[in-house]
C-alpha cells in the first residue's frame, strides 16, 4: 500500500515564507532545461518570497532571486521543508483585495 506523502505539493501552491526542495519536474526537456537555466534544478533548495495564483511566484534559490511564471510553477513539484511557518496574508491569493504586501 502506497502512503501519499502530504508534504508533496506544486511550487505554485506554496505561501510566501515556506521552504521546500524541488523533487520533480514535469512538462518535458524544454521545461527542464528552462527551469534548469534560471537556477531551479532537482533537489534545489528554495524559499518563496512572494506567492500568486495570476502573479509570478518570486523565489529564492540560494542568493538568486527568480521569477517563474504560473502556467510553469505549476510544472514543479516540491516538498515542503517540516518546519515552513507559510505566512498568509502575503501575495493575493491569500486575502480579497488587490494588495500584494502586508501594510
Amino acid at each position: 500500500m502506497n502512503e501519499v506523502d502530504e508534504h508533496i505539493t506544486l511550487l505554485g501552491e506554496l505561501l510566501a515564507g515556506e521552504r521546500a526542495r524541488i523533487v520533480a519536474l514535469n512538462g518535458g526537456t524544454e521545461t527542464e532545461k528552462r527551469l534548469s537555466d534560471m537556477g531551479l534544478a532537482l533537489d534545489s533548495e528554495i524559499e518563496v518570497l512572494v506567492a500568486g495564483s495570476r502573479s509570478p511566484v518570486l523565489v529564492a534559490v540560494g542568493a538568486t532571486r527568480v521569477a517563474i511564471e504560473p502556467n510553469l510553477a505549476r510544472r514543479v513539484r516540491v516538498r515542503r521543508f517540516g518546519g515552513g511557518c507559510g505566512r498568509r496574508g502575503w501575495g493575493r491569493r491569500h486575502h480579497g483585495h488587490g494588495r500584494r504586501f502586508r501594510r
